[in-house]
């Protein structure tokens, strides 16, 4: 089993020892946890190199070449033939590898396996983790559908990396992750995945998510150019009937959340990079 833990940033280096021990500490301990460091400078990579255990391998980027860079160089410098994936910011529950490795070899066919999570903010819900419950798909069709959005799901898969554990033989036929985008980055490679062998998704929380300031997702540059991307890479999330509306609401969300935030530069930005992908016509019919 290969566990692959990607550190992007240059201030992970006071928690990327709580990802590594959550690792370290599982139930199940035939693995081979790689951890790549994108050029921090921080003392992150003297943390971890100073962890003595024969399982954990530090790979060091030759420049800071972002997340997704990270993540590629793992999958392609391990050997183990099954991959599970962890940021720096989150944690495995105990059980987490013996559960999914459980559901490969329970079904030889599964490609790729997204599971749920709990979510901690620190500053709401006395930093308790909330539960984000996926529904639980089986086919590839009912996965994309949900990952999309379709209206045969009461909502959407929540999709992270570290909810991602795949074959991986698997990743690298889907052409690993996308160096070119920012944001979206796990949304635009399962997509790929499911396209390229059986797709599931569990309702068994395995992991936490700590959301934190300097997070992908709360740095906010670069949504609107991923969800373009998306579009052109895979036109049914802006064409097909059957998921109408999941466009629209990821546009009108994001907008919204610029607009509250005052980030009206931003706004602009983005409204702009819309108009000229769609036209005005379109998009104002997108939004409306």
């Amino acid at each position: 089993f290969g566990c692959l833990h990607g550190n992007a940033t240059n201030c992970r280096s006071a928690i990327v020892r709580r990802a590594i021990d959550s690792v370290l500490a599982q139930d199940f301990a035939d693995f081979e946890l790689i951890v790549v460091d994108d050029a921090s400078s921080d003392g992150t990579a003297d943390i971890v190199a100073a962890i003595e255990d024969p399982r954990l391998r530090l790979l060091r980027q030759p420049g800071c070449l972002g997340g997704n860079a990270a993540r590629n160089r793992g999958i392609r410098e391990t050997a183990a033939p099954l991959i599970a994936l962890l940021d720096s910011d989150d944690e495995y529950l105990p059980a987490k590898l013996a559960t999914v490795v459980e559901a490969f070899d329970r079904q030889p066919d599964l490609g790729a396996l997204l599971d749920s999570y709990a979510i901690a903010f620190p500053d709401r819900h006395g930093g308790k983790p909330q539960p984000r419950i996926n529904p639980a798909t089986e086919a590839s069709d009912d996965f994309l559908a949900a990952l999309f959005g379709s209206s045969a799901y009461p909502r959407r898969l929540r999709v992270s990396a570290s909810g991602i554990s795949l074959r991986r033989d698997v990743a690298i036929r889907a052409g690993l992750f996308d160096e070119t985008i920012r944001r979206r980055q796990d949304f635009e490679f399962l997509a790929r995945v499911a396209k390229a062998a059986r797709c599931a998704s569990s309702d068994r929380q395995l992991w936490i998510k700590h959301e934190t300031g300097d997070s992908i997702t709360a740095i906010g540059p670069g949504y609107m150019a991923a969800t373009i991307a998306i579009c052109r890479r895979h036109p049914e999330y802006l064409e097909d009937r059957r998921l109408r509306g999941a466009l629209s609401r990821d546009i009108v969300r994001h907008l919204y959340r610029a607009l509250r935030a005052g980030r009206w530069a931003a706004f602009r930005e983005d409204f702009a990079m819309l108009r000229a992908e769609f036209g005005l016509p379109r998009l104002l019919r997108l939004i409306g």
